[in-house]
Parts: C-alpha cells; sequence; structure tokens
C-alpha cells in the first residue's frame, strides 16, 4: 500500500513505513501473533497514576516533560486499561507519541539520505552511506557483461529485489509488475476495475 495523500503530518509517512518494515520483520520470524492483553491489573493502575505525577512534577521544574516520561506515560496508561476499545485507543496514543519522538530525533540528529523512492517513501539510511564513486546502493546491482535488468510493465521502474516492502519495487512473483504497482492495483473499491495488471 502506498500512502499518496493518506499522511499529512510531518514525519508520519516514513515513521508508517518504517513501522511497516518492522511488522513484516516481526511476521517473518514470529507469523501471526495473538496473545492475551494482560492490561488492567491494579499495579499497571498504580503506575499510570505515578506516571502522570511524574511528568507533571517534571514539568513543574522544567520548562517542559522528557520524552522518555511523556512515552511510559502513555505506555502505562494503556496497560491500565481492561476495556478492549479504551485499550486500543491509548495503544494508538503510544504510537503517536512514538512518531512525535522519533521526527524529533530525526530533525536534530544527522541528516538522512535524500532519495526519495517513486512509492513516497524515503530512504531511511543517514545521508552519506554511499559515495558517487561507490555502486549506488538505491539501484539494482549488475555484473560486468549482465544484461539490463527488467523493469515494471506498470510504471517502467527498474524492478529492485531488495525492495520487498508490500509496495515496494520487487518483481512481484513471476508478473511483469513491481509490488507497488500490483499493491496500487488493489487498493481501488471501484467494483469493476480493470486495468493492466488486473484485466
Amino acid at each position: 500500500m502506498s500512502y499518496p495523500t493518506l499522511f499529512t503530518t510531518p514525519g508520519v509517512r516514513q515513521f508508517a513505513y518504517d513501522v511497516d518494515a518492522e511488522r513484516q520483520a516481526q511476521i517473518t520470524k514470529f507469523g501471526e501473533q495473538h496473545h492475551p492483553d494482560g492490561t488492567g491489573a491494579e499495579h499497571y493502575v498504580a503506575m499510570a497514576d505515578e506516571a502522570r505525577d511524574d511528568v507533571e512534577r517534571f514539568v513543574a521544574q522544567h520548562s517542559g516533560p522528557e520524552w522518555a516520561l511523556v512515552l511510559l506515560e502513555e505506555v502505562y496508561e494503556a496497560l491500565a486499561e481492561s476495556d478492549p476499545v479504551r485499550l486500543r485507543a491509548e495503544l494508538v496514543q503510544v504510537a503517536a507519541v512514538c512518531a512525535a519522538w522519533i521526527a524529533d530525533i530525526d530533525s536534530r540528529t544527522v541528516p538522512r539520505c535524500d532519495v526519495e523512492f517513486e512509492s513516497g517513501a524515503r530512504c531511511s539510511k543517514s545521508a552519506g552511506h554511499w559515495t558517487p564513486e561507490n555502486q549506488d546502493p538505491h539501484t539494482p546491482s549488475r555484473a560486468a557483461g549482465e544484461e539490463q535488468p527488467a523493469a515494471c510493465g506498470k510504471c517502467r521502474v527498474l524492478f529492485d529485489p531488495a525492495d520487498t516492502r508490500f509496495d515496494g519495487r520487487a518483481q512481484h512473483r513471476d508478473t511483469p509488475y513491481c509490488r507497488g504497482c500490483v499493491d496500487r492495483c488493489h487498493d481501488t473499491e471501484i467494483a469493476d476495475h480493470r486495468c493492466v495488471i488486473c484485466a
């Protein structure tokens, strides 16, 4: 899936791509996971109250909170919930705080690579992870004499076997299309949809 206009908050699109990549790695390693929530215990309720107090005390003594305290407050509030609907809402708040913290880190650390892929995702590596005299890691490498790699039959972008995200540039199975074009094709809600991929 690509996110062309869905995300408007700065940094959230990259956060979503990074989280998606981590989820794919988790699914590959552990498969689909289903566990009890384990939330709502009294000690979690007490920890949530203590975390809120910690943030309030810290803010009163300083010019603002620390990310660690803000995140812990949200995590303990989630752990204190036993109702699945409220638990989900608290977990979304945890994710939002993580996204904000990551955006803050990214804004003050080493410059990021400036390569933006056609899908809208940006390279997640730091700037300078390759130099012009070396092979650009964003393009598939070829041995001398090897024929030009195939390109997607729809977007015409060269296949990148290393980009195996579900909306990436790797070839989709044995089709002549990249995973990104196939993913976008299946995003439609039009019942009689026909395109060069599914026609």
